[in-house]
């Protein structure tokens, strides 16, 4: 996808999900972190060991992340490109809440279902990989 209309589309239609990201983005930019690129996606890495988080077209994800995590953050941008303002209650809220569950699940030693398990986790790995490219 041409980056001029990825922007486009985040900055209109996916507007609501890129403000948190945009606002992020700032503080860490503020705080001395810069940013990188993945493909048309901006991104940060901070912490360690906790995965990503997406928010439009911007994405956070622990340092030294896999191609693999941030191709999956990358889905995500896709994601908000089809559902627009539908994205937080769709995907990001849904998502965040399993975090937190398969979280605590994690430190009580209960058996995890895999990750992509999850429809939209599943969806944004499967875009990722679509629209991933070297970055």
């Amino acid at each position: 996808m041409n980056i001029y209309l990825f922007w486009l589309i985040q900055l209109t239609w996916g507007l609501l999900i890129n403000i948190p990201g945009l606002l992020i983005s700032l503080i860490f930019i503020c705080s001395g972190k810069k940013p990188k690129l993945f493909n048309q996606a901006v991104y940060f890495e901070t912490g360690e060991k906790w995965g990503g988080v997406n928010f439009g077209g911007f994405f956070f994800v622990q340092k030294d992340a896999s191609e693999r995590l941030k191709s999956h953050e990358y889905g995500h941008c896709f994601q908000n490109l089809y559902l627009g303002p539908l994205m937080p209650f769709a995907v990001t809220i849904p998502s965040a809440f399993r975090y937190h569950i398969r979280a605590y699940r994690m430190k009580k030693g209960s058996p995890l279902k895999p990750y992509d398990s999850f429809w939209c986790e599943s969806w944004a790995t499967r875009l990722g990989e679509k629209h991933s490219h070297s970055s």
